[in-house]
C-alpha cells in the first residue's frame, strides 16, 4: 500500500535525520502525527509557554537544539538553540523541500554554535501537499575561526594584565575544560551569569559563582584591567577594556577586542600564549570577590540558603536542580546552589523539568519550587504523572504566592504528596522521590 507523503513529512524526516529524537508542544500541532511516524517523540505540554520552556531546558542541559512545536507565533526572539515550527501561514509560501532546507540550515546553524532561536513557519498548504523528495542530510557546520591578529592583541592585553576579571555565559558550555585551563593561566577570577553556571566549577578556588547581578561584580569589573567576556553579552563599565569572544558578531563587545570564533578553539589559542600558572595573587582576589557576593547574596537570598545547601549535599554531582522564576531559585540556588560543570542548573519551573527529564532519563532531576509556582503548574505536573517521571518537585514557602495558596497538590493531579518538616528530612525523601513511578511534592515546612 502506497503511504501519502507530504510536507509535513518533509518536516518530519529533516528533523529525525538531524538526530532530532524528541519535540516538545501543545496539542493540536499539525506535526505531532508526522513526527511520532519518523520515530521522534513528541511531549505534549498544556500550552505553548509549557513546551517553551521544555523545549528551552531540554536544549540547556542536553546541549543540543530543542524544538518547539508551537500553535501559535511562538516566542518572540530569546536566545537558545531552539527551533520553533509554526503552522501559521505567516511566513513566505515555501515549497516542502524548500521548508525541509530552512529546518535543515537552522539545525546545522545551532549545532555550529548560534544560539539565537530560529522560527520556520510553515505553510497549512505545503504540510498536506504531496511530496516525493528526500529529507535534506546532516551536515557540520564550520564556526568562525577567530582571526590570529586579534588573537594576539588579545594576548597581550592578557599577559600584560595585572588584575583581569573573566565573565562567561551560555555561549561558553562546550570550553569549560578551555577556560578553567585559561583561568588558571591567567590567575583571574571568573564569575558567570545564570545561563552559564558551572562553565568553570563553582567550587574552584578562582570561581565566584554565578554573581553578575551583583554590586560587587560590577565593582570588580570597574577595577580591573582588562575583563574577558565568553559566550556573553555582559555589559562591561566604560573606560575598561574589554575583549569578547563569541560565534555571534552582535555580542561582540563595541569598542573591544573581538574575536569571532567558537569558544574553545578561541579560548585554546589564547590559552597557548599564556603562561603555563597565573599570579597567586588572583585565588586571593577571587576568595573576596566570592566573599563579598555572598555577603550580598544573603541581604535578600539568606532564608533560602540551608535548603539549596541541603539540596547540594543530597543532589549526585551529575544531578540536574531546575529552579523557578520565584525567589527561592533566582535569590537562593542561583548563589547557595554550586555545581561543578555546565548544564547542570535550569530555569523554568516544573514544564523545564519535564524537559530536562527528558534528555537521560537515568539522570536525577530535582524541580525546586516556591508555593506560587506550584499553584499555577498543575497542568504541568499532570503532564509529568502522565509520562511517569520520577521528580522530585520541592515546594518552599517563599512569599511567592502571597497568601494565596497553602502549597498543596491538587486534588486531581494524582502525584504523591509528603511532608518535610526541616530541610534535614530531604535526602531520605529524594531517595524515595527517585525511586517511585510518579513525580512526589515534597512540601517544606
Amino acid at each position: 500500500m502506497n503511504v501519502l507523503r507530504t510536507g509535513a513529512t518533509a518536516v518530519a524526516e529533516t528533523l529525525a535525520a538531524h538526530g532530532v529524537d524528541t519535540a516538545f508542544g501543545a496539542p493540536g500541532h499539525p506535526l505531532h502525527r508526522p513526527l511520532t511516524d519518523a520515530g521522534v517523540a513528541v511531549v505534549a505540554l498544556p500550552d505553548d509557554d509549557a513546551a517553551h520552556r521544555a523545549a528551552a531546558a531540554y536544549a540547556r542541559v542536553g546541549g543540543r537544539p530543542g524544538v518547539l512545536l508551537a500553535t501559535g507565533p511562538g516566542p518572540a526572539g530569546g536566545t537558545g538553540t531552539l527551533l520553533v515550527l509554526t503552522a501559521r501561514g505567516d511566513g513566505p509560501p515555501r515549497s516542502a523541500d524548500e521548508t525541509a532546507a530552512a529546518v535543515a540550515d537552522a539545525l546545522t546553524a545551532m549545532r555550529g554554535g548560534r544560539l539565537r532561536s530560529v522560527a520556520v513557519d510553515v505553510a497549512p498548504g505545503v504540510l498536506d501537499g504531496a511530496w516525493d523528495g528526500r529529507a535534506p542530510a546532516a551536515t557540520t557546520a564550520t564556526p568562525p575561526v577567530a582571526d590570529p591578529d586579534a588573537v594576539a592583541r588579545a594576548a597581550d592585553l592578557l599577559r600584560a594584565a595585572e588584575k583581569p576579571l573573566v565573565v562567561v555565559g551560555a555561549g561558553a558550555a562546550g570550553a569549560a575544560g578551555e577556560l578553567t585551563a585559561l583561568v588558571q593561566a591567567l590567575g583571574a577570577p571568573v564569575v558567570s551569569t545564570t545561563s552559564g553556571k558551572g562553565v568553570v566549577d563553582d567550587g574552584h578556588p578562582l570561581s565566584a559563582g554565578a554573581s553578575v547581578r551583583l554590586p560587587a561584580v560590577a565593582g570588580a569589573a570597574a577595577d580591573s584591567d582588562v575583563v574577558l567576556v565568553v559566550g556573553s553579552g555582559f555589559a562591561c563599565p566604560d573606560g575598561v577594556p574589554v575583549i569578547g569572544i563569541d560565534v555571534d558578531a552582535d555580542r561582540l563587545p563595541p569598542g573591544g577586542v573581538g574575536l569571532l570564533g567558537d569558544a574553545a578553539a578561541t579560548v585554546a589559542a589564547l590559552r597557548a600564549a599564556l603562561p603555563r600558572w597565573g599570579s597567586g595573587i588572583g585565588v586571593v582576589r577571587a576568595a573576596a570577590l566570592r566573599s563579598e557576593c555572598r555577603e550580598q547574596a544573603r541581604a535578600d537570598g539568606r532564608a533560602f540558603e540551608l535548603v539549596n545547601d541541603v539540596l547540594r549535599e543530597a543532589l549526585p554531582a551529575h544531578g540536574v536542580l531546575v529552579g523557578g522564576a520565584t525567589p527561592v531559585s533566582r535569590l537562593g540556588s542561583v548563589h547557595f546552589f554550586p555545581v561543578p560543570a555546565p548544564r547542570l542548573f535550569c530555569p523554568g519551573g516544573l514544564p523545564a523539568a519535564v524537559g530536562a527529564s527528558m534528555v537521560r532519563p537515568a539522570r536525577p532531576v530535582v524541580v525546586l519550587l516556591g508555593t506560587g509556582a506550584l499553584a499555577c503548574a498543575s497542568d504541568e505536573l499532570a503532564t509529568a504523572v502522565g509520562l511517569g517521571l520520577a521528580l522530585p518537585v520541592v515546594v518552599v514557602r517563599d512569599g511567592s504566592d502571597d497568601g494565596r495558596s497553602d502549597g498543596r497538590t491538587p486534588h486531581d493531579v494524582r502525584a504523591l504528596e509528603v511532608r518535610a518538616d526541616e530541610p534535614d528530612d530531604l535526602p531520605d525523601l529524594l531517595l524515595d522521590a527517585w525511586e517511585a513511578d510518579r513525580p512526589t511534592v515534597i512540601r517544606l515546612g
